[in-house]
């Protein structure tokens, strides 16, 4: 079954399509779990079309004001890099 997360950014231009990006993932699928909504930053491997990142989940996209992209994206999940994303040095 195909995990579903979200994210929320400023702009699409930081999903840029077959790169590798480091993101802070909420996780959505439906399940038992403690937290609902765990929170985690990643990297992950995301396309605005889901079909050209074959055994892609599923990355709903939603802009600083809440406002939510009406087309998922693809995500591949390639390292995780802890539940937070670290302040900046």
């Amino acid at each position: 079954m195909a995990q579903e997360y979200l994210t929320f950014v400023e702009s699409l231009k930081d999903l840029p399509d077959g790169q590798e990006v480091e993101l802070t993932i909420k996780d959505l699928t439906p399940k038992d779990r403690r937290y609902k909504y765990e929170a985690r930053y990643v990297k992950a491997l995301v396309n605005s079309d889901p079909g050209k990142l074959p055994g892609s989940d599923t990355l709903w996209v939603r802009f600083r004001m809440g406002v939510l992209h009406p087309k998922p994206f693809g995500i591949k999940i390639t390292k995780e890099i802890g539940e937070f994303k670290p302040p900046a040095a």
